[in-house]
């Protein structure tokens, strides 16, 4: 080879070594995920899944309503593992720990321990929301009371009367239960005595009130278009998570490191603490539910009659 030749050799290997750093830097890897996209799995049910699923206490599955049954979708592959019959069309569901967890049927409330309903009662009126507090269910029902099971035998413990009835929403956290009410009012209630324990009003109608871990409680009203975190105990609001419009529904993990929000517009947007959307899709259709795994590597997603599993 010519001294030319080795020195043109010479500069282009220069010129590439330059360049690499500048290459690796546009086209480098992006930072790593640090809550679930990857869509895992899928299942399809017989009728359209109206309720937001909700985790088991154990973490092992996903427990999705679908008419009168109660599916149990394991988290590694998204695959149906168990079915339990209400026996009527199920209008909530709440976990417990482990593999405890209960429904409401009319006026039906079920324990379910794994895919079997252990005990069944019929309650006074039929439940339309219901929480657990500490394994307790609370139910409110359709005369206006807020009634506490015991969990084993499911009798009742404790029957309060809401002075304001319009209630929208209620969550259970231990020791205490949040009702979310059509003018804004949300009211801390201990349990079991019912006695109060913080109150607030906000701007709006309360839209949707959803737990992320044990101490936070995040909710919207039809006058915002963020999603407020505060703690139930008592109820002062400590962040806001802003999106393009009023969200219809919301969920975020026991940090509230992301919340995933529903906004009909604009689909499934993901808005981070510092306030960036750093994930967004339209894939679930207008009004899809969607529910955050307390330790962020798991969420869930129904739309229509099918329920999608993601991962981190």
């Amino acid at each position: 080879m010519s001294a030319n030749s080795k020195l043109k050799l010479k500069l282009k290997l220069i010129l590439l070594l330059t360049l690499l750093p500048v290459t690796a830097c546009v086209l480098g890897a992006e930072d790593p995920v640090t809550f679930p996209t990857y869509k895992e799995g899928e299942a399809s049910f017989p009728s359209a899944v109206t309720l937001s699923p909700v985790f088991s206490g154990s973490g092992n599955y996903g427990l999705i309503a679908s008419g009168d049954t109660l599916y149990h979708m394991e988290l590694r592959h998204g695959r149906i593992h168990g079915k339990t019959a209400a026996g009527g069309q199920i209008t909530a569901v709440e976990a417990g720990t482990g593999l405890l967890s209960f429904a409401v049927s009319g006026d039906q409330l079920l324990r379910i321990d794994g895919f079997e309903v252990t005990v069944s009662v019929t309650m006074p009126a039929e439940g339309i929301f219901l929480a657990v507090c500490d394994d307790q269910p609370v139910v409110l029902l359709e005369d206006g009371s807020l009634v506490l099971y015991d969990c084993t035998d499911l009798s009742i413990i404790t029957v309060h009367t809401l002075v304001n009835s319009e209630v929208t929403c209620i969550e259970g956290f231990k020791g205490m239960v949040t009702a979310g009410y059509a003018d804004g009012t949300m009211i801390t209630f201990s349990i079991p005595s019912f006695a109060e324990l913080a109150s607030e009003k906000v701007n709006g109608s309360l839209l949707f009130m959803s737990g992320a871990g044990p101490d936070n409680l995040i909710f919207s009203t039809d006058e915002w278009n963020e999603v407020a975190v505060c703690s139930p105990s008592d109820l002062m609001i400590q962040i806001m998570f802003t999106f393009p419009e009023t969200p219809s529904w919301a969920a975020a993990d026991s940090e509230v490191s992301c919340v995933y929000a529903v906004c009909s517009s604009f689909g499934i947007q993901v808005c981070l603490e510092n306030g960036e959307i750093a994930w967004k899709t339209n894939e679930y259709g207008e009004n899809p539910l969607v529910v955050l795994a307390d330790d962020c590597e798991y969420a869930l997603i129904a739309s229509g009659n099918s329920v999608t599993l993601l991962a981190k």
